[in-house]
């Protein structure tokens, strides 16, 4: 397999409704596929959703220069097989420095493309023993925004509690934090721990007399309450408080979650493989955080489609010890279209084992919905001699 081309589509989506928290907030999907060919026709898709908040990355950036640069070191690669692609992304990796939404994006394209070419699932790359099953579908995380009026907040807390969710996210960083927690408290029972996410709205200090007003409520964890490269903070926080500390923006590359362990920074890492350059990545930050005794906790970027989706999906499934996946079928209910074949759709959304036999990433793009939702020209690269 010698990969010919690269061609990233920038594409817009609307959003059936607001999202935000405190450090932004959105009503559309900004983002950049990635397809790559081979020279037998094969194709493969990847999905960029960069947060220059999180890595640093841009739609600008990607598209002008670590997208271009990246395909450029890729394009012309003879990969004759399975073993071939992972040494290539594995040997990769550790050179793409804050880039790693885009590294993320060509990852997922190439194992899309090798698996359909070479004869594997994206799942077979992940599961520790390829014997072994995968495990049963993650329930869905709920993540209540600030998108839900304090007004509302009753009514829609309710409408989730019939429909079984027991695990909630909260985003905070409002004055009217006491009154939202105690209301979805009283809504879920005492023996629904709630998730607070203050997407480093607070000072460490702040973080602590904040935690310590709410001592009625149920609190599971407190996720990223001081900003990304604050982990003297963090480590203040879960020691000040008792309230384990997860971190999100703080842990993308795997040299973050090294250092959150030696600063004792963290009790729990997000996981979301958007941000953490992809599968392969993904699984580099679980073993580092089995190893030093941290939780894990599997999420999703807001406005992935369902090439990203289903990423977190199989990731899930494959790799032990998450409880629920945050932001699960967002592509389905959040999107105003997703990209994906309509016939394929359930395919994304499989809780059955055939599902992860699919070659590839198990799911299949329709190009002609990407041309509708494409801003601009695409920008496309050939192997030399292609």
């Amino acid at each position: 397999m010698r990969i010919e081309s690269a061609t990233l589509h920038r594409v817009r989506i609307p959003f059936r409704g607001s999202f935000g928290h405190a450090l932004s907030s959105r009503s559309h999907s900004d983002a950049v596929l990635v397809e790559l060919r081979d020279d037998q026709g094969g194709v493969g898709w990847g999905e960029i959703l960069p947060r220059a908040y999180v890595t640093g990355e841009t739609i600008e950036g990607v598209l002008e220069r670590s997208g271009p640069a990246l395909a450029r070191r890729l394009l012309g690669s003879e990969l004759l097989d399975r073993e071939a692609v992972l040494g290539w992304i594995r040997q990769t990796l550790p050179e793409v420095g804050r880039e790693l939404a885009t590294f993320g994006g060509f990852e997922v394209a190439l194992l899309d493309l090798a698996g359909h070419r070479h004869g594997f699932s994206l799942a077979s790359v992940l599961l520790a023993d390829p014997t072994a099953e995968p495990g049963p579908a993650l329930p869905p995380g709920v993540i209540i925004g600030f998108e839900v009026a304090t007004p509302d907040l009753k009514k829609h807390c309710v409408a989730l509690r019939f429909k079984g969710r027991t695990h909630v996210k909260v985003k905070v960083g409002r004055d009217d934090d006491p009154e939202r927690l105690a209301m979805i408290t009283r809504v879920f029972g005492p023996k629904v721990p709630l998730r607070l996410d203050a997407n480093a709205a607070w000072s460490a200090d702040e973080a602590v007399a904040r935690l310590a007003a709410l001592r009625e409520i149920p609190i599971a964890s407190i996720e990223q309450p001081v900003p990304a490269d604050d982990l003297a903070g963090l480590r203040a926080i879960r020691e000040r408080s008792g309230v384990p500390v997860m971190a999100d923006e703080s842990v993308c590359s795997l040299a973050d979650a090294e250092r959150l362990v030696a600063e004792r920074a963290a009790d729990i890492f997000n996981v979301r493989p958007g941000k953490h350059g992809g599968a392969i990545a993904s699984l580099q930050i679980v073993e580092c955080a089995r190893a030093a005794g941290i939780g894990i906790h599997l999420g999703t970027l807001v406005g992935e489609s369902g090439v990203l989706s289903r990423l977190a999906e199989v990731f899930g499934r494959c790799v032990p010890g998450f409880a629920c996946l945050d932001g699960k079928g967002q592509n389905r209910f959040l999107l105003e279209s997703d990209v994906l074949r309509a016939s394929d759709e359930p395919a994304a959304a499989s809780e059955g084992p055939a599902g992860l036999d699919a070659p590839g990433l198990g799911v299949e793009v329709d190009p002609q919905i990407v041309a509708q939702r494409r801003v601009g020209e695409p920008t496309r690269l050939l192997a030399s001699g292609g």
